[in-house]
């Protein structure tokens, strides 16, 4: 297996063989598994999760087990917990030695009552171990830069679960160019490499290179984890330009101009019968061609092995200017998404 720092190099074929070493001390593959919709039964404004689904839900978790990319991300606020420990039923069937390819990422958030660091972050993080079946997870984020207490504080919170041996590496969610520097900072005094940075990233929300954001992160040797990469189902090629939005999903396909989405989306079913792959494989092997590590989204097994068709293959660099071309640049929020 070839591991490379922070990101693929430029021109590498991304493989299940080809992994990523964030933080100096985990090593991932360059694809991951978006778990937000397990258990998450806000059906008017998200997924609209039932009991039913765990079943589908287990097929996916084993279905990317079994292509060998097994790296799930998920948080504590996910369906109120319910998604970590639908990781915890999905993984008891596996022999440690199975586990341990198993890669976990789970996330604290910061509500505003959370203000007693590091003991609202060590209670957060226990929690998240017991509903996951764990002593140690692979990688701890903090889910928004929109923490009451300063970034150093919360940083040091971060160094003192990793010196407690109660996570392997170290990143954030959401961050902007001066919250990173200053995070990263602030953990580097402590002696621990910031392993990444999770930002909504995909053809349809360019800001985080744009404005510079993807390229100070590796530069800090910070990865990139890019969730929404298929743009909540946008460039799927299952919804058409003029179809209405997914309900709870229509602020953001509305705040797409009609035109340019469509010759968008044109270019990416021309590369999907060109590479003979899924539009959404084109979508998130674009994100990994950005030097990015994609959360692909997967209700069910059909999904994740649609998503690892986004490996074995790498778009031209004429191909992604072609994308580039049609793609949109989006923005960021105060409340929200400062990256």
């Amino acid at each position: 297996m070839a591991v490379y720092k922070v990101k693929l190099d430029q021109g590498v074929v991304p493989t299940k063989d080809t992994l990523i070493q964030l933080g100096d001390s985990i090593n991932v593959y360059p694809i991951a598994i978006g778990t937000w919709q397990w258990g998450d039964k806000h059906g008017k404004f998200f997924w609209g999760w039932t009991p039913e689904a765990e079943k589908d839900a287990k097929e996916a978790f084993d279905a990317a087990h079994k292509l060998g990319v097994p790296f799930y991300d998920t948080a504590e606020v996910y369906g109120d917990g319910e998604s970590e420990k639908e990781l915890s039923r999905f993984r008891k069937v596996y022999s440690a030695e199975e586990q341990e390819k198993q890669i976990i990422a789970t996330k604290f958030f910061p509500h505003q009552h959370r203000t007693q660091f590091p003991a609202v972050l060590f209670s957060a993080l226990k929690d998240s171990l017991d509903r996951i079946g764990i002593h140690k997870v692979d990688l701890y984020q903090i889910h928004a830069p929109i923490h009451p207490a300063a970034i150093e504080v919360v940083a040091d919170a971060l160094a003192d679960a990793f010196d407690a041996g109660l996570v392997k590496s170290v990143g954030v969610s959401n961050y902007g160019l001066g919250e990173i520097e200053r995070m990263h900072a602030a953990l580097k005094k402590r002696g621990i490499q910031l392993a990444s940075n999770q930002v909504s990233f995909s053809l349809v929300r360019t800001i985080p290179e744009k404005d510079g954001l993807i390229k100070l992160c590796h530069d800090l040797g910070v990865g990139i984890l890019a969730y929404s990469p298929i743009g909540m189902g946008i460039l799927s090629g299952k919804y058409r330009v003029n179809d209405p939005a997914p309900v709870g999903r229509e602020k953001v396909f509305d705040s797409l101009e009609k035109g340019q989405l469509q010759n968008l989306l044109d270019s990416l079913k021309r590369l999907a019968e060109k590479y003979d792959r899924p539009q959404s494989a084109i979508a998130l092997n674009w994100c990994i061609a950005k030097g990015t590590i994609p959360l692909g989204g997967a209700r069910n097994a059909s999904q994740v092995e649609q998503n690892v068709l986004a490996l074995g293959f790498i778009l031209s660099p004429e191909d992604v200017a072609e994308l580039d071309r049609f793609s949109f640049k989006g923005v960021n929020n105060d409340s929200w998404k400062h990256g």
